[in-house]
């Protein structure tokens, strides 16, 4: 009986150290303030079909989701991700879209605000504008102090 437990013990042990070891060897998503050179892993684990166009100054990454919905991720010329918008059927992943700027989110979030489908942060290094309703979100996230010169925010889409 106690050989039977300790067995248990320790494959339970070695499960859950190599889930951890797994998680802990996981790629870093693109997010928004954080270098581009990781853009074509979010593809990858959002399961996208992706183009990317080039402008004067940044490159926008267009990743179409199977849910319908189109994420793009503005990345300057330094190679820094300044905005990131999203529209279609449902929200991305916000972790992951949004990286240390989460947390921001999450706070705003869960602070009473006009509406219940609509959020809109405006702080001096980070704004989020987001709603909607079922089969219809739409977003914008940007870091003031990353947007290119000559870039208005009115052109995210």
């Amino acid at each position: 009986m106690a050989s039977t437990d300790r067995f248990r013990n320790t494959l339970a042990l070695t499960v859950a150290l190599a889930v951890l070891g797994c998680a802990a060897t996981l790629p870093t998503f693109a997010a928004l303030g954080e270098d581009a050179t990781s853009v074509d892993t979010d593809i990858a684990k959002m399961k996208g079909q992706s183009r990317a166009t080039a402008v004067a100054g940044y490159t926008v990454k267009e990743i179409a989701l199977p849910s319908g919905t189109t994420v793009r991720e503005y990345v300057s010329a330094e190679g820094k991700v300044f905005a990131v918008t999203w529209n279609g059927m449902s929200q991305p992943d916000l972790q992951q879209t949004l990286g240390t700027y989460f947390e921001q989110y999450e706070s705003a979030a869960a602070a009473p605000h006009d509406g219940h489908h609509h959020l809109s942060i405006n702080q001096d290094n980070f704004v989020l504008v987001t709603g909607g309703h079922m089969r219809a979100w739409h977003g914008k996230a940007y870091v003031p102090a990353l947007v290119p010169p000559g870039f208005s925010v009115d052109d995210l889409q």
